[in-house]
C-alpha cells in the first residue's frame, strides 16, 4: 500500500546512532512498541480496505493518516532496533539467520540474561517452551509472556521461509512437521488425543480417530524450530560472554537426540573447536 506523507518526523541519524547503546529494558520497550504500532497499522489498513471508495471522506482521510502515522512509527523503531542488534557479534549472528529480523533478534537478546540463563533449558522454560511447566490456576505464570510471543513470531517466520534454501530454521520446522504428521498417522498420539481439550466439533471428530488436529502439529513444529534457535542462541551468547563452551542441552549430552549444529558458527572463532571438537571449516564440510 502506497503511503501518503504525514507530519510524523522520521527517525534521525542521531537517534539511530544512539539506538546502538540501548539498554536491555529500553530495547524490550521498543520491541513491544513495534508490535503495538504494527497491530495498529494493520487495523487501520483493514478499516481502509473495508470502507473502499469512501476513503475520500473525512473519516477515510483520518483513518488513512492514522494508519500512515503508525507505519512511520513502525519503520522508525525497526531502524533503531536494527542499529541495536548490529552493534554486537551475537546480534550480527542473529541477523545472519534467514528469517530473523531486527525486531525478533532485539527481543531475544534483550530478554535473555546470559549470567542467569546457564543452560538452553532454562531459556526454554523462560519462554514457555518447557512442556513440564504447567500454569496452574491461581499461581504465578511460570514463563515470560513476552518471550513466548517472540517464539510464536519466530515459529511463524520459520514456517513462511521453510522453502528458501538459506532458511536453516525453516528446514528444521519442515522436517519436524513431516515427522509429527507421520507419527500422528501411525497412531502415536492416541493417548494424548483422549485428553486433548477443545470446543471445536471438527477437532473433536479428529480426536476420536486417535489423532491430533493439524493445527496442533503445526504449532509443535513451530515451537521445535524456536527451541533449536534458542539453543543455538544460548551457545553463541554463552561463548561471547564467557569465552568457553556452554553446557549442551541434557537430551544432547545424554545421547538421546541428534544434534543440530549451530549455523554460521565460524562467526565466533574458537567456538566450534570448544563445542564440537573440530574447526568450523571441517564442521561445515561434513554437513
Amino acid at each position: 500500500m502506497k503511503r501518503a506523507p504525514t507530519n510524523i518526523p522520521k527517525v534521525s541519524k542521531e537517534v539511530i546512532l544512539e539506538a546502538a547503546k540501548l539498554s536491555a529494558p529500553a530495547a524490550r520497550f521498543l520491541v513491544t512498541g513495534y508490535y503495538d504500532a504494527q497491530d495498529a497499522r494493520k487495523r487501520g489498513d483493514m478499516q481502509l480496505r473495508h470502507i473502499g471508495d469512501s476513503v475520500a471522506t473525512t473519516l477515510g482521510k483520518t483513518l488513512e493518516w492514522t494508519a500512515n502515522a503508525h507505519a512511520e512509527l513502525e519503520a522508525g523503531v525497526l531502524r533503531s532496533l536494527k542499529a541495536y542488534v548490529e552493534g554486537t557479534p551475537v546480534g550480527q549472528w542473529c541477523l545472519a539467520q534467514h528469517g530473523v529480523g531486527p525486531v525478533l533478534a532485539a527481543g531475544f537478546i534483550a530478554n535473555i540474561d546470559i549470567t542467569i540463563a546457564q543452560t538452553a533449558g532454562s531459556i526454554w522454560r523462560f519462554a514457555g517452551l518447557d512442556p513440564t511447566c504447567k500454569w496452574e490456576k491461581g499461581q504465578k505464570r511460570p514463563y515470560n509472556a513476552g518471550m513466548k510471543q517472540l517464539c510464536f513470531h519466530f515459529g511463524e517466520c520459520a514456517k513462511r521461509t521453510h522453502s528458501h534454501p538459506d532458511s536453516v530454521y525453516g528446514k528444521i520446522y519442515q522436517a519436524r512437521k513431516t515427522l509429527l504428521v507421520e507419527r500422528n498417522e501411525a497412531g502415536y498420539n492416541a493417548e494424548r488425543a483422549k485428553v486433548f481439550v477443545t470446543r471445536s466439533a471438527e477437532v473433536k471428530k479428529t480426536l476420536e480417530t486417535g489423532k491430533l488436529p493439524a493445527g496442533n502439529l503445526d504449532r509443535q513444529a513451530c515451537n521445535y524450530a524456536a527451541k533449536m534457535f534458542l539453543s543455538h542462541l544460548h551457545a553463541v551468547m554463552y561463548w561471547d560472554f564467557y569465552r568457553k563452551a556452554p553446557p549442551k542441552p541434557f537430551i544432547i549430552a545424554a545421547g538421546h537426540a541428534h544434534e543440530i549444529k549451530i549455523p554460521m558458527v565460524k562467526m565466533f572463532p574458537g567456538l566450534s573447536e570448544a563445542y564440537y571438537g573440530v574447526p568450523a571449516r571441517e564442521l561445515e564440510a561434513a554437513e
